[in-house]
């Protein structure tokens, strides 16, 4: 990640719970993450979180019994993050450093049962080298890793802007060179990786277990509006993809992919 990234992160940061709570399908995404989470995830697993944001998964999987160690490249998220989670790391059940991709291996803890990483955070990056080889030394044996991406082919974005006849914003998740991508009035510089591509990047350390879509049927949060016209009917879409989700070939597809990974034996 660049400085410039890690200013955008800075300055979204204050508001940023407020506008993710006004979003019903992010929040259903959440949903669909934390039910993934809790399915893969060892009980009472010691979890590196990556791009943690403002706490809102590590203070729910310290909730259910796990303790996290919450990392973020913002200081203004792990700001946010401190005051958000007071409770749990009182009790010691979260830690936070403010920490980027590459200074993961300058966290003093290791001997992690499982890493994960949500909405996007890693598609700020198209090298993954440095950061699988230090995952791969956090993670005890057997370890999980759980990596929720924006995919690079999202149906309903290609049919939205197809349908407006604006062909490069309903190609844009192809770009090699990546894209700015518009985040709370910020922009990003953003990759899109296919599930195989990201896999791929990983193999050295990590194998592939499971692969789920996220948001298939369901418009991407950002088109929110067709919420809002169409409520009963994207509800029954988020049934269709709660259901499906990891449905082989369907799974490839969506707004986000979750790839669930295995430390390799020997790693």
């Amino acid at each position: 990640m660049d400085s410039n990234t890690k200013s955008a992160f800075n300055a979204i940061a204050a508001g940023y719970d407020t506008r993710d709570n006004q979003n019903p399908i992010l929040q259903w995404m959440r949903r669909a993450v934390h039910r993934i989470y809790l399915e893969q995830l060892p009980p009472k697993s010691r979890v590196l979180e990556l791009n943690a944001g403002t706490g809102v998964d590590a203070v729910y999987l310290a909730e259910k019994g796990f303790e996290v160690y919450a990392t973020d490249i913002s200081e203004e998220m792990i700001r946010v993050l401190m005051s958000n989670a007071k409770a749990q790391m009182s009790n010691g059940t979260v830690k936070a450093k403010a920490a980027s991709f590459d200074e993961i291996d300058t966290i003093p803890d290791g001997g992690f049962n499982a890493v994960v990483s949500n909405f996007g955070g890693l598609n700020c990056i198209n090298d993954f080298h440095k950061l699988s080889d230090d995952l791969v030394a956090k993670l005890k044996p057997g370890g999980v890793f759980i990596a929720v991406v924006m995919n690079k082919v999202c149906p309903w974005e290609i049919f939205y802007y197809c349908l407006r006849l604006n062909f490069k914003e309903a190609f844009r998740r192809f770009s090699k060179s990546g894209i700015m991508a518009e985040l709370n009035g910020e922009k990003v510089l953003t990759y899109y990786f296919t599930p195989g591509e990201f896999a791929k990047a990983f193999s050295r350390n990590f194998t592939k277990v499971k692969l789920y879509t996220l948001a298939l049927h369901t418009p991407p949060p950002y088109l929110v509006g067709i919420y809002n016209r169409l409520r009963p009917l994207v509800n029954f879409w988020m049934v269709i993809d709660d259901l499906l989700m990891g449905l082989p070939l369907l799974n490839r597809f969506g707004d986000h992919f979750i790839l669930v990974m295995k430390k390799n034996d020997g790693a």
